[in-house]
């Protein structure tokens, strides 16, 4: 009887996924584990070859990664140091000394002290300079794109395991020992318009962030771990945006010692894996799957000759 990874290598992706998947904790079992890392193992690293091949891929289309978002901010900040308001609680603070006859009306008038623009500069100076960098910096080279597993991961296995989740997917161990951090944000007149949610480009979270959001977890027995804003964050979007409802961050549910998990609160309701696969299917975009008229031929072109995972 063939292995599990021997099928896999034959073609039987999904399938193996979905019998790995239906064992449950089983496969923590010692006549499955060793094949079980070995299909996860195979799996990842077919999807960090695919990162490598679709970045660039995308790069040479003309999509822009990461910039957008640092623009949007930059021009709040700069929007902030033309026009320097007090933030809403030190002004209602003010309104309220004022009613109480302990401080004169002329407080409402005075301008924001200069002292308190100073991080706003900073910010400024720094933003400005990243955006410079990254105009010459390739995308498989930049660490708000994409960057692979660190010397410091080890570290982090150990605090997660010291902080009582022992049990993680065998799918999510195997993405940061192999691939890491990845962000398809950015923007594209075609494949992710601006200012528009229907794309949903393909985000992870960094190791070090999923730690971070462990610790911030709710206590108790069940730990809900963000591995990803929703399509309205990624795009920049209000979450009362009019006509679109926005679900909660992507999450896992800790902890889960199966070989795969479903991503919570993303709108294909499905398990890890088959959220990756979808994803290079879409070149990375998994959200035109629920649009009417996706740019295929597009999508066609960028995905050809991507691994299956």
């Amino acid at each position: 009887m063939p292995t599990y990874l021997e099928r896999y290598l034959n073609g039987e992706c999904v399938e193996v996924w979905a019998d790995l998947v239906r064992l449950g904790a089983k496969v923590r079992q010692k006549s499955v584990l060793p094949d079980m890392e070995a299909v996860a193992s195979e799996t990842m690293n077919r999807a960090r070859r695919n990162l490598e091949i679709l970045i660039p891929r995308l790069a040479a289309v003309g999509y822009r990664f990461a910039a957008p978002a640092l623009e949007r901010r930059l021009e709040k900040v700069n929007k902030t140091l033309a026009e320097p308001k007090w933030n809403s609680y030190v002004l209602r603070q003010r309104q309220l000394a004022v009613e109480r006859g302990t401080a004169p009306a002329s407080i409402l008038e005075e301008p924001v002290p200069e002292a308190l623009l100073i991080p706003y500069r900073e910010e400024k100076g720094a933003l400005a300079a990243e955006l410079k960098r990254m105009k010459t910096l390739p995308p498989l080279e930049n660490p708000r794109v994409f960057y692979g597993p660190q010397l410091q991961d080890q570290e982090y296995w150990e605090h997660i395991g010291h902080r009582g989740v022992e049990s993680i997917p065998m799918s999510l161990r195997a993405w940061y020992k192999h691939v890491g951090y990845v962000s398809f944000v950015g923007v594209h007149d075609v494949l992710n318009p601006a200012a528009n949610a229907i794309a949903d480009p393909l985000v992870v979270v960094s190791l070090p962030d999923f730690y971070k959001g462990l610790c911030y977890a709710d206590p108790g027995d069940e730990k809900r771990v963000a591995l990803s804003d929703d399509d309205l964050e990624k795009a920049g979007l209000p979450k009362s945006t009019p006509g679109v409802e926005s679900p909660l961050r992507y999450q896992i549910t800790l902890p889960n010692a199966a070989a795969d998990f479903k991503l919570e609160n993303e709108w294909h309701a499905t398990h890890f894996v088959e959220y990756l696969r979808r994803a290079f299917q879409w070149a990375g975009f998994p959200g035109w799957e629920r649009d009417p008229n996706p740019p295929r031929e597009l999508i066609s072109e960028l995905t050809e000759g991507l691994l299956p995972i």
